[in-house]
């Protein structure tokens, strides 16, 4: 039985909730599946996990929730984007930039979070970061609530379910689509095209280093996501593959993380404790940016050679 024919009427509207929907036996993805019937597939299952995630947050506060929010949200992005030259760029793009906000509500708690980590790290050699820790908690605790109010009105089961109806409608609805295995070596081609032009953005753009490095990031993960989804239906095994991406996805995290901490204390300096501390917690940070800024910028000539030349499925 089909993924559509499971949770989808004739009408193209879903008969099922999504986290039904996903725990149902869709099928496994194979080659002669149609393009169409593969989508519904990835967007269920990965929707699911964003709407699990989201359900959670009403009885814990775990950061390791949030992060999988926004992890299941940027690989609904991915999908749509791979999908995108199938679809209605109008809709594709609104639906990605919903995908965003929503990732983006459930960051204002995570930038917190990390901050926290970076911060109780710190404090084993500066322990006058203690009165700090504990002003990032109370903020940490106005953001959760802003950022649980905000996911629940935001209704993400039915937003997601909606994305999903309509994306599906687009891709039934179109004449010509093409094999499985076209589209999917489409766009894996698309997103290490994107990657390679990235990371030579990066290597040659030392004004800008960070935003470069920031984009090669992006690109990376899209690329990561693409391989994670149709690995199934590829012939050669990218498991190393994937590992190495997630490999220079961790250097470039880190990177991130300490920009995302240092603004995030720029911003509220004179709502945190003295602002002697607050500097000295900055310039912490700032030492630790460049390090890793120069630990980043050793892996990019490494990045090309992770990738390999056969994707075909």
């Amino acid at each position: 039985m089909s993924a559509r024919s499971l949770s989808v009427a004739q009408d193209g509207v879903f008969t099922t909730p999504i986290r039904v929907a996903a725990r149902i036996q869709l099928g496994a993805l194979a080659p002669t599946m149609p393009v169409a019937e593969a989508f519904s597939l990835l967007a269920l299952s990965t929707a699911a996990e964003a709407v699990r995630r989201a359900s959670l947050l009403r009885s814990s506060d775990d950061s390791e929730i949030l992060h999988k929010l926004r992890v299941a949200l940027r690989r609904l992005r991915t999908l749509w984007w791979a999908y995108r030259p199938l679809l209605d760029g109008t809709g594709a793009t609104a639906h990605a930039h919903e995908f965003k906000s929503l990732a983006s509500i459930a960051g204002v708690t995570r930038n917190w979070d990390v901050l926290r980590h970076l911060m109780q790290e710190a404090h084993a050699m500066r322990p006058r970061f203690a009165t700090l820790l504990s002003d990032i908690d109370e903020k940490r605790a106005g953001a959760l609530l802003l950022s649980r109010a905000t996911i629940f009105d935001a209704q993400i089961e039915s937003s997601l379910k909606h994305a999903i109806e309509n994306t599906r409608h687009h891709l039934d609805a179109r004449s010509g689509n093409p094999a499985l295995a076209d589209f999917v070596e489409g766009s894996i081609e698309r997103a290490e095209k994107a990657l390679k032009k990235a990371v030579k953005r990066a290597i040659q753009d030392r004004a800008s280093r960070y935003t470069s490095l920031h984009e090669v990031r992006i690109a990376g993960k899209k690329l990561r996501y693409v391989l994670e989804f149709f690995s199934p239906i590829l012939q050669r095994d990218h498991q190393a593959v994937i590992e190495s991406l997630a490999s220079v996805q961790d250097v470039l995290g880190m990177l991130n993380d300490l920009v995302t901490s240092e603004a995030l204390l720029r911003e509220h300096t004179f709502q945190l404790t003295e602002s002697a501390v607050v500097n000295d917690a900055i310039g912490y940070l700032e030492g630790e940016k460049m390090r890793q800024m120069r630990t980043a910028g050793t892996i990019l000539q490494d990045v090309p050679r992770t990738m390999t030349a056969n994707w075909q499925p």
